[in-house]
């Protein structure tokens, strides 16, 4: 319920309207465009800043109307996914993901200097909701959507770490405690490859080309470390460089990964709103 009232919430700020439709137990979502032609295009939505949305069918960006309107559907699905991220969605099965509870999470780090075996109990993970759009170019002629966003600060922390290994493969670590860890600028982009629902009323993602991500800095706070004295800030200084250098060496077959999953992830939520009659005149 709290997604529908945001959406009628950015209708109105955008001089549209939104229409909650249930279909064998489905609630599908319109945003239909107010008629008077004199409305100014808003800029901005709220929490939403502002970025460059460029629409093109065939070789010439679309009509002044129509884009202000393909821009209305756009900043509206953008702050429909932050409601989501942040609330969840009964519907789907999709618990709230700004916080994040993670149980429980393991996860190797194999390197030169460090080799380490780490697991979390009782995580948190909070900041995804904040994203920000950096880029949205919307191309007709090709059917594409190219994306860009930043996540400015995402938080972890974890009631209590577990943590095995080894520094310079000759200093034994082992720790036991709390542990916080704080990703900056997270950076993700893609060549979204669209296509047209079943019932001909919705845009669906096909594919990602080129899925992409950036991780330029991680700080890790872990306390407890044993390895002979305290050395907690010089195991943490390590974990800094060497995670963010391992993460961004392999970040093509994690980009690949994570692009194959999102559109399962994504189309059951596009699936209902009705999007397609935006852009049906130019495909």
């Amino acid at each position: 319920m709290k997604v529908f009232i945001l959406l009628a919430v950015v209708a109105a700020a955008t001089a549209s309207s939104v229409q909650v439709v249930e279909s064998n137990g489905f609630q599908r979502i319109t945003v239909k465009p107010s008629q008077s032609s004199t409305a100014k295009p808003p800029r901005t939505v709220d929490d939403e800043p502002s970025h460059p949305i460029t629409v093109v069918s065939g070789e010439v960006e679309a009509p002044e109307r129509n884009q202000i309107l393909i821009d209305i559907m756009i900043r509206s699905l953008i702050a429909y996914l932050r409601v989501v991220i942040s609330n969840g969605s009964y519907i789907f099965g999709i618990p709230p993901l700004d916080p994040l509870v993670v149980e429980e999470l393991e996860f190797e780090v194999p390197a030169r200097l460090i080799n380490l075996l780490l697991g979390i109990e009782g995580g948190l993970v909070t900041g995804v909701g904040g994203f920000v759009v950096n880029k949205s170019n919307l191309r007709l002629r090709t059917m594409t959507f190219d994306l860009d966003i930043t996540v400015p600060r995402i938080y972890i922390s974890a009631d209590r770490y577990k943590l095995l290994g080894d520094l310079f493969t000759a200093i034994p670590l082992y720790g036991d405690g709390e542990a916080e860890f704080v990703v900056e600028n997270l950076r993700l982009k893609g060549l979204l490859h669209l296509k047209q629902s079943e019932d001909e009323k919705s845009i669906l993602i096909d594919w990602i080309e080129n899925p992409a991500f950036e991780l330029p800095s991680l700080k890790a706070n872990l306390n407890g470390v044993i390895g002979g004295g305290n050395i907690d800030h010089i195991v943490n200084a390590i974990i800094n460089e060497v995670i963010v250098d391992y993460v961004n060496r392999f970040s093509g077959a994690i980009s690949k990964t994570v692009g194959g999953a999102l559109p399962r992830l994504l189309n059951p939520l596009l699936d209902q709103i009705d999007t397609w009659r935006y852009i049906e005149r130019w495909v």
